[in-house]
């Protein structure tokens, strides 16, 4: 039995060796070529557009310069960084990846700045977005889901603020989205 343990904890060590040493010698820059061809392909299935200028590697991910996706809302940032999280993805035996963007809008009939932000993404039978915070005009505060299948919103418990502009508009938006006004403020709400 003692010498069945060492050897398991050899291969263990193997193991865990050569995943350190793929995680901190991968090539970022064509392993987030890559990933945005696949994302690319997965979205424009579904109706959407991603378009980007490059994408650069980073010591423990990939940063996307200048991407924009199109659909019923459009969204364009200066730039979004992705690091891919391998401990939380094996314990959770689903993808997890730390995005963080800079210089991120909006456009739901008028341009709106939502800044600087991130959010902690999951990826199983439904997109899990964590921790999600935005600082600019248009902010969101909070976390939801979203149903891979249908593409819609399941739970959801995020703030949003809005500019003084287009608050006449969150009313309309109640028809498509789990929006709840509570107190002068809204919110993205569904159990």
């Amino acid at each position: 039995m003692k010498r069945f343990l060492i050897n398991l904890l050899k291969i263990f060590l193997l193991i865990a060796g050569f995943g350190y040493s793929l995680y901190y010698f991968m090539p970022w820059a064509e392993a987030g070529k890559f990933a945005m061809s696949v994302a690319h392909s997965q979205l424009e299935s579904r109706g959407m557009r991603l378009n980007y200028s490059d994408v650069s590697g980073e010591d423990d991910g990939f940063t996307v310069h200048n991407l924009t996706l199109s659909g019923m809302v459009n969204l364009s940032f200066s730039s979004i960084t992705l690091r891919p999280q391998i401990l939380s993805s094996i314990l959770s035996l689903a993808p997890v990846c730390n995005i963080e963007f800079k210089g991120g809008s909006i456009q739901l009939g008028q341009v709106m700045s939502f800044g600087d932000g991130g959010f902690l993404l999951t990826a199983g039978r439904e997109i899990l977005l964590e921790n999600l915070r935005t600082n600019g005009d248009f902010s969101v505060n909070g976390y939801m889901t979203v149903n891979t299948g249908t593409m819609r919103i399941g739970r959801a418990d995020a703030r949003l603020d809005v500019p003084e502009s287009f608050a006449s508009n969150m009313g309309m938006l109640r028809n498509f989205l789990p929006l709840v006004q509570d107190g002068g403020r809204w919110y993205l709400r569904r159990n």
